[in-house]
């Protein structure tokens, strides 16, 4: 049953008629700050009623009225105020009204807030024209894969007309759902961020971007993280005992001393399946800028070694320290993700 269809059946009664009990604001400015209503209902029973207590499901909602009692015939009154502030976007509340004669009454209130400045800036600081968004970035946290995650994003209509924002530039891997295309005025929209990584999709910390479209607006470039993890939950006993078993020959490539001026230096280091199954190489990266990475294999047989170039120029770099990690990401269940540091210093 809806809220009104309850309220009009909880608010019929032979002995007290109710003159309305539900109001809609429809749409008004925060900044016009509270708003009432007024609800009446008059006694027809043959003796004197009196209103025991009204209770809102909000501390927004107010309601402000008289215990006195209501003679046959005579009309009481309920006034209940709503305070918009800091609530933009639409809003339903209902009031429980109880009478002297244990007789009870839903009345409801109803309407949509258009936000003022200032709680639109705290509250969806990110503007694209007339809609306003919470962040331009979502953190997915680590996700395996075979599964998928889901984040919310959360935008306003800041305006008086209805608005159908578009994303593009979607990855691959990432579904975008919206229960409405349109968000009317002074309302939220919420988009659905689905994150499936598949087999194209890189292992290790991935970072990209979309693009959030409102017409008349400028785009927003809109940033996802997340950090793919090889799902090794479903293996059995005996996989696990033949699983491949990744090895490093050093866990440090040190460049010595470097002026930004050097050319660019090349060093090595070799990986080595010591385990029984074959070493899948799913990724070798770093977030160090300067670096180029070059490795001959992608698979590595019970007992094979292959090699990994990093080649480092020193051109551009102006940190006053090389101490950086480069991580080689396998399908060792034991040690998926091994680190190799990355140091220098520059004169």
């Amino acid at each position: 049953m809806t809220i009104t269809a309850l309220a009009a059946a909880l608010s019929v009664s032979a002995d007290v008629r109710w003159l309305a009990t539900q109001h809609d604001f429809g749409a008004f400015n925060e900044d016009d700050g509270k708003v009432s209503a007024t609800f009446s209902f008059i006694n027809e029973s043959d003796a004197p009623l009196s209103i025991d207590h009204v209770r809102s499901s909000c501390g927004c909602t107010v309601p402000e009225y008289s215990r006195q009692n209501v003679n046959r015939g005579d009309t009481a009154t309920i006034k209940v105020v709503y305070n918009p502030t800091g609530r933009p976007g639409r809003f339903s509340k209902t009031l429980a009204v109880k009478l002297s004669d244990d007789s009870t009454y839903r009345l409801l209130i109803k309407g949509v807030v258009i936000g003022a400045q200032n709680t639109l800036r705290s509250r969806f600081p990110v503007e694209a024209g007339p809609i306003r968004m919470r962040g331009n970035m979502t953190t997915f946290g680590a996700v395996k894969t075979g599964n998928v995650k889901s984040q919310f994003v959360e935008v306003y209509n800041a305006s008086t007309s209805p608005v159908v924002p578009k994303w593009t530039d979607i990855p691959p891997y990432l579904r975008i759902t919206a229960a409405h295309d349109t968000i009317n005025p002074g309302e939220q929209g919420v988009y659905s961020l689905v994150f499936t990584p598949g087999r194209s999709t890189p292992y290790g910390i991935l970072t990209d971007s979309l693009t959030f479209n409102v017409p008349g607006a400028d785009p927003v470039r809109y940033e996802i993280a997340a950090i793919v993890e090889e799902d090794f939950s479903m293996l059995t006993e005996k996989q696990l005992a033949n699983a491949p078993v990744i090895s490093t020959d050093t866990d440090m490539l040190d460049y010595g001393d470097f002026t930004p001026g050097d050319q660019p230096v090349t060093l090595t280091f070799k990986i080595t399946n010591k385990g029984k199954d074959d070493l899948l190489i799913r990724r070798v990266y770093t977030s160090e800028p300067g670096f180029t990475i070059d490795t001959n294999v992608s698979k590595l047989k019970k007992g094979k070694s292959g090699t990994v170039k990093v080649t480092f120029d020193p051109r551009g770099f102006s940190a006053p320290l090389l101490n950086s990690r480069l991580q080689v990401i396998t399908n060792d269940p034991s040690h998926p993700l091994t680190t190799v540091r990355l140091v220098g210093i520059p004169r």
